[in-house]
């Protein structure tokens, strides 16, 4: 039985999938040396987007119950009073040129371009 498909949310809004809150990007690849990379691969670091990334979930990021199709939702306990590194989130650029780390799929990202 497969099940139905669910609608793609629309660019700009959140899909509550909880990645940002959940991947905290430690480093990117091309800045390890082999020896660097090899130790973090054992350790089952995760590699996106050119970065290492360490499954370390925000303490306010709350597992919610599935939906009738099987699909994992996550929410912020303090979303309407989070902090300014939350609300500026979405593939902003920082200073320095540098941009936030933006999840595979983000639907925050507004389709902004990445590094």
């Amino acid at each position: 039985m497969t099940k139905p498909s669910q609608p793609a949310p629309r660019s700009g809004s959140c899909s509550h999938c909880g990645e940002c809150c959940r991947w905290l990007p430690i480093v990117l690849v091309r800045q390890c040396k082999p020896h660097q990379v090899q130790y973090f691969r054992e350790r089952g670091l995760r590699e996106a987007d050119g970065f290492f990334l360490a499954d370390a979930p925000g303490r306010h990021l709350r597992r919610e119950d599935s939906d009738n199709i099987g699909v994992q939702k996550w929410v912020c306990d303090i979303y309407d009073r989070r902090p300014a590194t939350c609300r500026d989130y979405c593939g902003k650029s920082l200073s320095g040129g540098k941009s936030y780390y933006v999840p595979e799929g983000c639907t925050m990202a507004n389709n902004k371009s990445r590094e």
